[in-house]
């Protein structure tokens, strides 16, 4: 590896949660029939657009669609009320000397509560919140030593400016399901998949594809709502290409696909779904480098002072990926259940951290939910929210080890037991970027002062000292205004930073 005059770290300039508040209040319209029970009201967050100014303000445009099931008196068909909510809002992430972050955005519904005002009236209350984390590369030259100084250096193996690119793609798709008529969708999710990433002269071509997965009512024209579900699946190829000025095949590269924004249009004269997504294809490469850094410096001719600012230089990135499972447990208010339309699971709030030096502890909430009917037609719906925490194997893992991870969920299956309630299987696909840090004192600036030279004294050619297992020869012949190479080949010393004990010789320079 060729040896660098510069170190570049990648900072967290901000971590933070931006939140908004929900409220609707609504009205049903003449041709929908009243309310007689609620059955689920979910809010789900997505984003529309979001940008960076040259300032560091993250300019971010959301929306929130909230979906109230509920069942009309005397009626087991399934009615929807679905509504859009958008709000925009601006985060100022500003930090001195940090340009051109990469931001990572995660959204989640805080909580959620619906009630019937009235057979007409729907109120709805809740929030939602966006975690905003943003890094960017800060850059420290290594300074030049004058002559003549005895430097002590540490060499240290690090990464490279991190290269990144990314594009957000709106992707349509008319997807056809087969059905008569659609009435509504009573919920969908997204998988993305990276299937090829290749580096062709300062470009990566990303391909992918997003898998989504949705439960959606057959329209009934005598209710206006729906007697029967169905489930849809359907892939979506996506690809972008990046141009990323300097990456080369030899760098390590770390390609994502996340779908920021997922709508569902149905036909309800047609078994077509309308599908729109926001997706944002991202990049990010390093390459491995060499840093020579001096720690420590004097001179033998004049006093000299020095600065030294303490690096927390990352290592050379490791991925570790596991496809992780977890079960939970969903009752059903004790009603026997006849059949289940669909089960879903979401990983909120996931923290993952060093556990050991080869483990690490994944920990986060598990959402889950179902839709289903019982022995007497009546459709229900359950959820639940618990604490789920999973062990990751991972080697050379210390405290300060830096993970910057994702996980999401890939399947939900479901079984239902024999005492009434659903046993839901969840799988979940967890990647990892590793770096060890080491904590490096490198020295900064230095000053020589020839106005105050050394005292020297010319009586003794040689000295003699005596020492334990402590010092070693930059100790030593620091202390005693020696040079190492002095020092060494007086004492037939080979390895420098050895320990040395018992007597050593003294020359004089």
């Amino acid at each position: 590896m060729e040896e660098i005059t510069k170190v570049h770290i990648d900072e967290s300039v901000y971590d933070g949660q931006s939140e908004q508040g929900v409220e609707l209040d609504y009205v049903l319209p003449d041709y929908c029939p009243d309310i007689f029970k609620i059955l689920s009201c979910t809010l789900t967050p997505k984003i529309v657009s979001y940008s960076v100014t040259p300032d560091c303000k993250l300019m971010l445009d959301g929306v929130v669609y909230i979906k109230v099931l509920y069942l009309a008196e005397g009626s087991t068909d399934v009615h929807c009320v679905d509504q859009r909510y958008t709000y925009s809002k601006t985060v100022d992430m500003s930090r001195k000397g940090a340009v051109s972050p990469i931001v990572s955005l995660t959204m989640k519904t805080d909580y959620c509560n619906c009630r019937a005002v009235s057979p007409r009236r729907i109120d709805v209350r809740g929030a939602v919140s966006c975690r905003i984390r943003a890094t960017a590369c800060a850059e420290y030259a290594l300074p030049d030593m004058p002559d003549g100084l005895q430097v002590r250096t540490r060499e240290v193996s690090c990464c490279g400016e991190t290269l990144c690119a990314d594009k957000q793609l709106i992707v349509r798709e008319e997807i056809e399901t087969g059905a008569a008529g659609i009435a509504f969708i009573m919920q969908c999710s997204t998988v993305p998949k990276i299937t090829d990433l290749r580096v062709i002269a300062d470009k990566a071509v990303l391909k992918g594809t997003v898998t989504i997965n949705a439960l959606y009512g057959v329209f009934n024209p005598e209710t206006n709502g729906s007697s029967a579900t169905e489930k849809m699946t359907a892939d979506i190829p996506v690809s972008a290409i990046l141009d990323i000025n300097g990456i080369t095949d030899a760098h390590r590269t770390f390609p994502e696909i996340s779908v920021m924004n997922c709508e569902l249009l149905p036909k309800s004269d047609s078994g077509i779904i309308s599908c729109e997504l926001l997706v944002e294809c991202r990049v990010r490469a390093q390459l491995e480098e060499c840093a020579v850094i001096a720690t420590d410096v004097y001179s033998t001719d004049y006093e000299t002072e020095f600065t030294a600012n303490l690096l927390r230089i990352p290592t050379d990135p490791r991925v570790v990926s596991q496809s992780l499972s977890v079960r939970t447990s969903l009752t059903t208010d004790k009603e026997e259940i006849r059949s289940v339309w669909d089960v879903a699971s979401e990983i909120r709030d996931a923290v993952c951290r060093p556990r050991s030096d080869s483990e690490l502890v994944l920990t986060g909430q598990l959402y889950c939910q179902a839709y289903g009917c019982n022995v007497d037609g009546v459709p229900f719906f359950s959820e639940k929210q618990e604490a789920v925490e999973q062990v990751i194997s991972a080697a050379n893992v210390t405290q300060d080890t830096f993970v910057d991870f994702n996980v999401c969920v890939t399947d939900t299956g479901f079984s239902i037991k024999p005492d009434g309630s659903l046993e839901l299987t969840t799988a979940l696909d967890f990647t990892a970027s590793l770096h060890n840090i080491n904590p490096v004192e490198a020295v900064s600036a230095v000053t020589v002062r020839e106005d105050k030279p050394k005292d020297r004294s010319d009586e003794f050619a040689l000295r003699i000292c005596y020492t334990d297992d402590t010092s070693d020869c930059w100790s030593i012949a620091k202390r005693y205004n020696t040079t190492v190479k002095a020092l060494m080949e007086e004492n037939e010393i080979e390895d420098c930073d050895a320990p040395l004990s018992g007597m050593i010789l003294i020359p004089t320079v």
